[in-house]
């Protein structure tokens, strides 16, 4: 066992392959947009000794057009901090949530100081499928939500891993 699945087991449980759907709301509620998702999220103690989490999340527009975005993290303390040329940011269970199923998540815009996004992770009792919600703030004020339901899929993300999916790669035709 890890040092992430010994420090935060609600953490860990989320290793491995998910499917699902992004829907993306403005403020007001109205739908801008939709796409299929298929993430990777991989926990491994690094040769440096530091506990790491990988993410790869793979978006699939209808129009054929995909994007990857890859976020690496380290435990330090009681989070997970991230950092790269897009993101700064943390992801850590919510302690005080009794039933043990939330994970909060914090994201500032690498150069774009007035960019908030918070997200809540909750993880269905079974451990098979989880909801999330994104809050997406600029100078203080709400400006986006996003939905996303995803199902768990295996546990090996191994045989759904490549090379290409630890680089960010914008949108564009597969």
């Amino acid at each position: 066992m890890g040092a992430i699945a010994e420090a935060m087991p609600l953490v860990a449980s989320q290793a491995g392959v998910w499917q699902g759907e992004y829907v993306h709301f403005d403020a007001d509620h109205r739908e801008i947009d939709r796409h299929k998702s298929t993430l990777a999220c991989r926990l491994f103690d690094g040769p440096d000794g530091a506990a790491r989490l990988a993410q790869t999340n793979i978006y699939d527009w209808p129009d054929g057009t995909r994007e990857i975005r890859y976020f690496d993290g380290v435990l330090q303390g009681d989070r997970i901090n991230i950092s790269n040329v897009n993101i700064d940011g943390w992801v850590a269970p919510l302690a005080m949530d009794e039933t043990q199923r939330t994970i909060m998540v914090l994201w500032t815009r690498a150069g774009a100081p007035d960019f908030r996004y918070y997200e809540m992770i909750t993880v269905a009792e079974d451990g098979r499928a989880k909801n999330r919600t994104w809050h997406w703030y600029d100078k203080g004020r709400l400006f986006q939500r996003t939905l996303i339901n995803e199902d768990y899929v295996t546990a090996d993300w191994r045989r759904h891993d490549d090379p290409s999916f630890y680089a960010f790669q914008s949108r564009a035709p597969r």
